[in-house]
Order: C-alpha cells, then structure tokens, then sequence
C-alpha cells in the first residue's frame, strides 16, 4: 500500500474505538460517546483537521489531567433567553454539545437562544454544534476563540486565535447551509497536517516568526497565522473574541496557554477559553413551512447562476461535506495511514488491544 493511501475504516468500527480510548483516560460514557461523535462526524465530512486527528493529543492530556475528563458542566446563570455555562476544564467537544442544547431550549421558549461557556479547551468542528439546532428546525450558531496565533492588522506579533465559527440553516428539501470557517486564511491543524506529511504550504497562509510569508509549515507553526481576507478576517477573529471570551470571563487572547502549539503531541495545560452559541428558532419568526419554501427559491436562484469556465455546478456552503458525509458513510471513514498508526501506538500506550482498521 502507498504511503499516501488512505485506509478506510467502518464508522461503526471507529466508534467504537474512539469510545474504548476515551474510556480508558476516565472519561465517562456519556462524554465519550459525544467526543467520539463529535471526532468521527468531522472525519465522514471530510474535516480530517478536525477529527479523530486529534484524538491522541486529547487523550493524552486527559491522562495527566489538563483536561478534566469528569467535568461538571453546569449552567451558572440563567436570565430569560441566556445563559453562562461552566465547563469546568472538560472536552471542548463535551461543553460545547452541553451549551448548544441550553441554547436550543432556550430558543425553544423564547425563540432565541444565547449561551456561552467558559472554563473550556479545543472544541473541534465549530459546524457540530451549529448543526445540532437543524434537527429542531432552528437555525444555529457557534464560535469559538482559541491561543494567539494571528497577529492584528499591520503586527507581526501573535495576539489573536484563528476563532473559527459556523452557521448551520436549514434549507427545506435542499442540503442546509453549512458555513464553517477560521479567520485565517487556513486552519492551523492543516498546517500541522502538512508539517506532518513533509508537505510545503500554499504561500499566503501563514508568516515566519519576523512576519514574512513562508511555505514552509515548520516556520509557520513557529510563526503566525494570516488573517482571511486580510482586514477584514482580522476584523472578524476579534469580533469573535469578544463574544466567545470577554461576554463568557473566559482567558482572552495572550493570556491563553500557547504550550500546546509547539510540541501538539499533547496537551499540557488547560487552554480555559470560551464559547458562543446561538440557536433562533424559525417559528417564532414564520411558519417553518414558509420559510422552508423560501430557502429553496434562494437556492434555486443560486443555482441559476451562469456557470464560470471549467465549473461543473454550483455548491453551497456545506453541500460538499454533505456529499462526502454521504459517500463515507457507504465506504468508511478515510483516515491517513500515519493517522491509523499515531492512533494504534495510543491504543498501545494505554493498554488497550483494540487496533485499527
């Protein structure tokens, strides 16, 4: 088998190997069972940054107790429509999962729900929670900040993270809209990722540690992120800040743990950031039904558009990962070869005869 070739592993299979892992470190079922799916629905979208990629550094830092891995996540305060949630130094993933579905609740009585949570670490795929409130015909949203790693507009000293974000909408009988996004040009776990592979990196993703754009993803992780859009992503990552760490009390920005962006091999301390959550409820804006119908003609008119040279077709934002969600669930979830082993050299570390595929 070629060293680039991707092993594909049955979901059911992954599940349960994830679950058995997390186990192992002390984290309860329930938990596990919502970090496992948090992992593993990133990896069948094709958001392999952000799935079980990350699995082993958690697990690890779950073992000497960075992360809490019996948390009580619990709502602090409640006023109306909002909510603070303390995530009591747990899974990022676990919080997360907690905080949306107080904010679904709370949109469910009021028509709009706003939590947010601090005390946490690294939540994954800002698009799981974002996605929770589409089975409840509501529209979702989460962020998110993160470690410095961007520098503000016009520095070259990193004071900012990438703070990702999502919206999830749904769209009727269409693919709901799924937009999922750092405020850097690129992730920094695909940057780790390229690092990992011996790979070069598009130029403009990222500056060495004198800010001077660099392809080299070694340089860059010793370096800073470049924001998306130039001022404008720059813009947005402290937007984001604001409502995921200062509204929370969540650490803000430099007073994030940065330790575990050198080494990733672990987790060493608990990153204590914060989340946002958003959930609108659609019926108490119009029948779900009319708005459904509504989303389809924006769609259709999307659609309509004349195609550019060489473009097959339209895509909206989270129809691709739709599509690779779909075709993963019949073949099995991709996973890198160097990913597979990185996870059975956990499995063997913690005792565990588990291995994979």
């Amino acid at each position: 088998m070629e060293a680039t070739q991707n092993v594909r592993v049955p979901v059911e299979r992954l599940y349960r190997f994830v679950e058995a892992v997390l186990r192992a470190v002390d984290v309860p079922e329930d938990d596990a069972r919502v970090m496992a799916d948090n992992l593993v629905q990133a990896d069948l979208r094709g958001v392999s940054t952000h799935g079980v990629n990350i699995l082993a550094r958690n697990a690890r830092g779950l073992k000497i107790r960075a992360i809490n891995p019996r948390p009580t996540v619990r709502v602090v305060e409640q006023r109306g429509a909002t909510a603070v949630v303390d995530g009591d130094r747990g899974l990022g993933q676990v919080v997360g999962a907690r905080s949306m579905e107080v904010a679904i609740a709370r949109a469910r009585e009021y028509g709009v729900g706003a939590v947010v949570a601090r005390n946490s670490n690294h939540f994954g795929a800002a698009a799981y929670f974002a996605m929770m409130a589409l089975e409840h015909d509501m529209i979702g949203f989460a962020a998110t900040n993160a470690p410095a790693i961007m520098a503000p507009w016009g520095g070259v000293t990193p004071t900012l993270g990438n703070n990702p974000f999502a919206w999830a909408i749904p769209a009727g009988g269409e693919t709901p809209l799924v937009l999922d996004m750092a405020t850097s040009q690129a992730a920094r776990m695909k940057i780790r990722a390229a690092a990992a592979r011996g790979e070069k990196i598009p130029l403009g993703w990222a500056a060495d540690a004198k800010g001077r754009p660099t392809d080299d993803p070694n340089e860059a992780l010793r370096g800073l992120l470049l924001p998306v859009g130039g001022v404008k992503g720059y813009g947005l990552a402290l937007v984001m800040e604001v409502l995921a760490g200062v509204l929370s009390g969540a650490l803000v920005a430099k007073n994030i743990p940065r330790s575990t962006l050198h080494g990733g091999a672990v987790i060493e301390e608990s990153w204590q950031v914060g989340h946002f959550f958003l959930a609108l409820d659609v019926a108490h804006f119009m029948a779900p039904k009319v708005f459904a119908a509504r989303m389809e003609d924006l769609v259709a008119q999307v659609r309509s558009s004349e195609l550019a040279e060489g473009v097959d077709r339209v895509y909206l934002p989270g129809e691709i990962e739709a599509l690779r969600r779909r075709e993963n669930q019949r073949l099995g979830v991709p996973l890198h070869p160097s990913v597979v082993q990185t996870l059975n050299d956990l499995a063997a570390e913690l005792g565990l005869d588990d291995r994979l595929p």
